[in-house]
């Protein structure tokens, strides 16, 4: 049987268009989206903190009741979120519509995330015996509070910035993994013969060669011979710099960033001023005289002419 159409603006429809708006627009102006979306937040916290409570051996016998009541809330309150999600996504005026635009909205990483976050409540039917995943699983509904960093300024600027630089990091990590196959592959021709256990092979060369370079340097693995020594001293020095590079290369990025905002906000405030100088001109409360003095002291940048030539009498 069709699916027959319905009017827009039914409604059902506008309640949609509402509870879409507030889970995934807020308006900052608006109270009531402030006050759930503050509310899905602390129920993220609430439900982390828990999680991880739960699994201290002191604790967990004596609260065990009252933690999994807590968890088991929240992964209800998340489950109603998610269903409101997807029930919200789309005012189409087919069931097929309906259902093509929902499946591609449950495609988006963060409902993903907010799917995985809801499976422990189906865990005793589908994975009774895996308590480690379980406990794995509830813990990704941290991933959800990634949502609310789109109305960071500073993140924002910070995804900015690794666009912008995406290339240069593209070679820094190449540069990066060609360093560590070409310590391991020394290392490993050098230190073989004196230690064939710790170094037996190439892959087996590259843990120490991913603890030297990154300078984590575990010591499970230490070259004995002088050569050894002073190959790992030099693959030391170079890691230290290669991952010395991103940090400068973030924060000249930062400031390119910051200044490329400044100057933007500079031109529309003096674009601003020259409209208001022009329409005093144009208004005839000023003279052509002034007009010009004016916009000379703020800055004829993206420049505004006046419709009216004359000067006023």
């Amino acid at each position: 049987m069709q699916d027959t159409p319905v009017l827009s603006r039914t409604g059902c429809d506008l309640l949609k268009r509402k509870v879409n708006e507030v889970l995934d627009h807020p308006q900052m102006g608006d109270s009531r989206a402030i006050v759930i979306q503050a509310f899905l937040a602390a129920t993220i916290v609430i439900n982390t903190i828990a999680v991880i409570i739960i699994t201290i051996p002191g604790i967990r016998p004596l609260y065990f009741t009252f933690l999994n009541l807590i968890i088991t809330i929240c992964l209800g309150i998340f489950t109603v979120e998610y269903f409101l999600r997807l029930w919200s996504c789309t005012v189409a005026d087919t069931l097929q519509k309906r259902t093509f635009e929902r499946l591609k909205y449950a495609l988006h990483f963060y409902l993903i995330i907010d799917l995985v976050s809801i499976i422990p409540i189906f865990f005793p039917f589908l994975f009774p015996s895996h308590i480690a995943l379980l406990r794995l699983v509830r813990l990704v509904s941290i991933f959800k509070l990634g949502r609310y960093t789109r109305y960071s300024k500073s993140l924002a600027l910070f995804r900015r910035v690794l666009i912008r630089k995406q290339e240069i990091f593209v070679i820094m990590l190449f540069f990066l993994v060609f360093v560590i196959l070409f310590s391991s592959t020394m290392l490993y021709l050098v230190e073989n013969p004196v230690q064939p256990d710790a170094f037996s092979s190439i892959p087996a060369a590259m843990w120490w060669a991913v603890m030297t370079v990154t300078t984590v340097g575990y010591g499970d693995i230490i070259p004995v011979t002088p050569l050894g020594r002073i190959l790992a001293g030099l693959f030391t020095l170079v890691g230290v710099l290669v991952l010395a590079l991103p940090s400068a290369i973030l924060a000249s990025g930062f400031m390119e960033e910051r200044e490329k905002e400044r100057e933007q906000f500079a031109f529309l405030e003096r674009k601003s001023i020259l409209e208001k100088i022009t329409r005093l001109y144009e208004e005839g409360k000023i003279d052509r005289e002034d007009f010009n003095e004016f916009r000379d002291l703020v800055g004829n940048n993206g420049e505004i002419t006046p419709t009216r030539q004359s000067r006023p009498k």
